[in-house]
């Protein structure tokens, strides 16, 4: 197949693109799914074909290369000419004759499927594998989920994405208003999936949900598409917004603040609307999510951008009944496989076919449930008459010794289908009373001591409990099959998914596969015997199954090849020829045999498949009964199902006696139906023994019709189908072998970079570790240092606050004695300074306190003034140069006083030279001496009209006043006075 030049094709396409008229044809491009097949040409309404050629004489097939002309193809073919062209008969080379045709495809997507499938079938080779059978390979497209939850930012119109841990983990703030959204961008494939629209999104609190258990929140009236679907989220062509559901009761959790490290998971479904399809596309997303409190600040700098998963989708495309494809066309979408394993989701069924698909799968062993509450008094009253009579009747027996039957009956007993219980000797009375209370149902805490009674097992059977102690001490060869029948048996039921249940009913089925080593382990013993160990004890569970396996010929299943179960399939055959003939004629028809749906029926009783609450009654009246039952049973079924059963094929049937059916008695109502039924059902122990005794007769006629040649052939025929079963068994298990292996492999590799990544991790860790301990080290010697640095400062302190309290003590008692001395003054006598100063001039806080007041009665304007007019008159000197001459002698005097007493505390400790002190001391006494002198000079005190004067008044200072106080009030006098 060759090709044009580019640059001319697509220049012819601009020239298409820039003319267009209505003159086009709307057609339907048929493809053949082989190289030898026809291409067709035809027109979308009428359906005629316009053109035909074979798919291999395709020589030129291009497309255009820029955004105007993607969606043009041009396909070139080559043609014989026709009867009304000339042909040149001179001309020895036959003529080639070519047609081009120009189509122009809805979608770039459509263009590209087209130039895809032609080439490739015409590129295959003869002899492929597609080309021999026929089937174009289907396509598939990959289509990614973005999903996207935003929080109110306060203004209830804007919601801002909330941030996301390692893409993966959504960072919600507590009851705030948040919205979900949803886009859907197609990545590649070789077909375009065009999406009409969306059926619901759903949400879920939790994993793995069914359908029934997610809510369903809508979106279809908020969705946007192409480019305003780009600009709500970011990479999507299909998108929408649904409101988080806050006050549902589902999403609680969603309010609830977590730990750090945890999380909740919840589950977003989305359902797509694709054109042409009647069934939606669900797309599943599992995600995670931590909850912060409502105030909760997260850093600009966390990763918001959405959630995403890809999903492959393969699909198939319309082809005819010749074999053409319609390319681009989709017909169904066969299955969805989501990049993680887990949001795997299949197509969404129909609300129609719901139902159907929903039974899909049988029903699990041991479902259903059963109360143990007895809501009717009278029934149990009427019990606890009737098991109290019962038991004092099995005594009288037992000391009579009754009960005892010869062989032949017995045998008659077990054609008949009535041996087993082991109430027949009490009287039909009694045993009226018996069958009318079990067909009500035996009480379930009444079960396992009723079924004993039933059986003919007492209660202390001491012998077969014996026999048990011992048999679970020896070896058993059946021991691996018993353990790897144990989780098929009831994995439904609690107690059987646990370690005791399973060991219990391990121990059963190997004790009595010892027991009886003629029939041996047989897994539908298995179920049987777990429905009596959810009654009663292991010991108790094993004697009763020995007695119903020996005595309602139960064990005749399993010897001499199944012969006593096909006997039983026979009888159970002619039952149902006899009262349903249109369902046996219909088995017949289909080549459905009795043995292919009943076997299990009979060699589990019932108790494999069915509800829990229907195999408890069936168990009741089957040990009241005899095996007989369960023919009543298996008619009862068949009579119920019977205008379903006429209505499906071989396939159908199977599937409905083996899948639907049980599930239907999940119902109160239905199990009811089918017991009653089963009860007036119309067989007879007289009918079975005929048959049985029907079956015997055609078994001893084979036998002797058979020649030993015949034997043999079917003997090796036998053997045949055994090794062909047996080869194709071991071709599975060895592909299954290497699959594993392969996996395995694969798994190793992983984790062996998980190892090394671990490994990395925890030697990172380490160090860290070893830091941190350093760090702590560090931190405890700082801890001691500050702590030894906080001891010293509070010692240091301590004694400053001594020194601080004496000099305080000392100052107190100047103080008193000064106020004592004023107060032996006349009031409005002035004082004379010189004689104080007589007294006091060389106490230090004496002479400070008259230092300030001096310098206070110069900070008054009127003061200060009459102070040194009357100095200067008196004296001619300038009292307040002195006084600010002398102010910095005596702050630093202050300073070095106290500098003083810190040094004499020191001299006192570390023992200084004494001519440091008595320097000190000498300066001292020059500073007192200065501010002695500056007194003197101040005669204007002894002036008695002086305004100072009210300055030296008495003042009645309290004992807790300090001398601070002291000089305030002194200073508010001095400013009254000056005023």
């Amino acid at each position: 197949m060759s090709s044009w030049n580019k640059n001319e094709v697509n220049k012819y396409f601009h020239v298409l693109e820039n003319n267009q008229t209505d003159c086009f044809t709307v057609v339907n491009l048929l493809i053949p799914t082989n190289r030898e097949g026809i291409l067709c040409i035809t027109d979308s309404i009428s359906k005629e074909q316009l053109i035909c050629f074979p798919l291999n004489e395709i020589k030129n097939l291009s497309k255009g290369s820029d955004t105007a002309t993607a969606n043009y193809v041009l396909l070139t073919h080559g043609t014989s000419p026709s009867n009304n062209e000339a042909v040149d008969p001179s001309s020895e080379e036959p003529l080639n004759m070519y047609l081009t045709h120009v189509l122009r495809c809805p979608t770039y997507h459509g263009t590209l499927r087209i130039i895809d499938v032609i080439r490739r079938i015409i590129t295959e080779e003869t002899g492929s594998t597609a080309t021999r059978s026929g089937v174009w390979e289907p396509p598939s497209v990959t289509l990614r989920l973005h999903l996207d939850i935003r929080e109110d930012d306060g203004s209830s119109v804007n919601f801002t994405p909330v941030p996301k841990e390692k893409s993966e983990l959504f960072k919600m703030r507590k009851s705030t208003a948040k919205r979900l959204f949803v886009g859907v961008s197609q990545l590649d494939g070789r077909v375009y999936l065009p999406i009409n629209g969306i059926l619901d999104v759903c949400l879920g609190y939790g994993r793995y949900l069914s359908d029934s258990e997610l809510t369903y929140l809508g979106g279809e009236e908020n969705v946007t598409r192409g480019e305003a679907s780009s600009n709500s989220l970011s990479g999507t062509s299909f998108s929408t917004w649904v409101t988080w559901p806050s006050n549902h009761n589902q999403f609680s959790m969603f309010d609830v603040i977590g730990t750090r490290d945890e999380c909740i998971f919840f589950t977003v479904v989305v359902r797509l609307l694709i054109h042409r399809l009647e069934e939606p596309l669900a797309l599943r997303r599992i995600c995670r999510a931590r909850v912060y409190k409502a105030d909760e600040i997260f850093w600009l700098s966390l990763d918001r951008k959405p959630v995403i998963e890809d999903y492959t989708i393969k699909l198939t495309e319309s082809i005819d009944e010749n074999g053409n494809l319609y390319a681009g066309k989709i017909q169904k979408i066969l299955n969805v496989t989501a990049f993680h394993p887990e949001n795997n989701l299949s197509i969404v069924p129909s609300v129609v076919n719901q139902t159907e698909d929903s039974d899909n799968e049988p029903l699990m062993s041991g479902n259903g449930i059963v109360s143990r509450e007895v809501t009717d008094d009278q029934l149990l009253l009427e019990w606890g008459h009737l098991v109290t009579e019962w038991h004092h009747k099995v005594r009288q027996s037992q000391a009579n010794g009754l009960g005892l039957s010869t062989n032949s009956l017995r045998i008659e007993l077990l054609h008949s289908g009535c041996s087993g219980p082991h109430i027949s000797h009490f009287g039909s009375a009694f045993c009226q009373r018996i069958r009318k209370l079990v067909s009500r149902g035996i009480p379930d805490a009444l079960r396992a001591e009723v079924w004993q009674l039933l059986s003919g097992c007492p209660v202390d059977e001491s012998g077969l409990m014996d026999a048990y102690r011992i048999l679970i001490t020896k070896p058993c060869k059946h021991d691996e099959v018993i353990r790897r029948d144990l989780a098929r048996t009831f994995p439904a039921h609690s107690f059987f998914r646990d370690k005791i249940g399973q060991e219990s009913l391990f121990l059963v089925s190997r004790a009595y596969a010892l027991y009886d080593e003629e029939v041996g382990y047989c897994q539908g013993l298995t179920f049987f015997a777990a429905v009596l160990l959810l009654h009663m004890p292991v010991e108790q569970a094993f004697t009763l199954l020995v007695q119903v396996n020996n005595n309602y010929g139960v064990r005749e299943f399993f010897l001499n090849d199944f012969d006593g179960l096909h006997m039983r399939l026979y009888q159970l055959d002619r039952i149902i020829q006899d009262q349903l003939p249109d369902v046996a004629k219909h088995f017949s028809d289909l080549g459905l045999e009795t043995h292919m749906f009943a076997s299990q029926w009979f060699l589990t009783l019932f108790t494999a498949k069915f509800p829990l609450n229907v195999v408890f009654h069936i168990v009741d009246l089957f040990l009241t009964e005899g095996l007989i039952f369960i023919f009543k049973v298996s008619l009862a079924l068949l009579q119920l199902a019977r205008r379903d059963l006429l209505g499906l094929d071989f396939e159908g049937v199977l599937k409905h006696l083996r899948v639907t059916m049980p599930k239907k008695y999940l119902a109160h109502d239905a199990n009811q139906e089918l017991l009653s039924i089963a009860l007036s059902a119309k067989v007879t122990s007289a009918k079975l023994q005929k048959y049985a005794k029907e079956w015997i007769t055609k078994r001893a006629q084979e036998k002797l019709t058979e020649s030993p040649l015949h034997v043999m052939e079917c003997q090796l025929a036998s053997l045949r189908r055994e090794v062909s079963r047996l080869e194709h068994e071991n071709e599975s298990l060895a592909t299954g072998l290497l699959s594993s292996k392969t996996s395995m492999h694969k798994q190793v590799d992983r984790l062996e970079d998980k190892a090394e990544i671990l490994t990395r991790e925890l030697f990172a860790s380490r160090q860290d570790f070893q830091d941190a301990l350093e760090e702590k080290a560090h931190l405890e010697n700082e801890v001691l240092q500050v702590k030894k640095m906080f001891r010293s400062a509070l010692e240091e302190n301590s004694i400053e606050l001594e020194r601080n309290q004496h000099m305080f003590t000392s100052y107190k008692a100047i103080i008193k004695e000064l106020n004592d001395y004023l107060i032996k003054n006349n009031e409005n006598y002035p004082i004379d300074l010189l004689t104080v100063n007589q007294s006091y001039k060389h106490d230090p806080l004496f002479l400070d306190l008259t230092f300030d007041l001096i310098k206070q009665a110069l900070h008054c304007k009127e003061c200060s003034l009459i102070v040194n007019s009357y100095i200067q008159k008196s004296n001619g000197i300038n009292l307040k140069e002195d006084v600010n001459t002398l102010l910095p002698i005596k702050e630093e005097e202050i300073v070095n006083m106290n500098n003083n007493n810190d040094n004499t505390d020191k001299q006192n400790q570390d023992h200084l030279n004494n001519k440091s002190e008595e320097k000190n001391i000498n300066d001292e006494c020059t500073k007192r001496q200065s501010i002695i002198h500056i007194l003197e000079k101040f005669k204007l005190l002894n002036t008695p009209n002086n305004c100072y004067t009210p300055l030296l008044k008495v003042h009645e200072l309290n004992g807790d006043k300090s001398v601070e106080e002291f000089i305030t009030m002194n200073d508010n006098n001095c400013e009254t006075s000056s005023h």
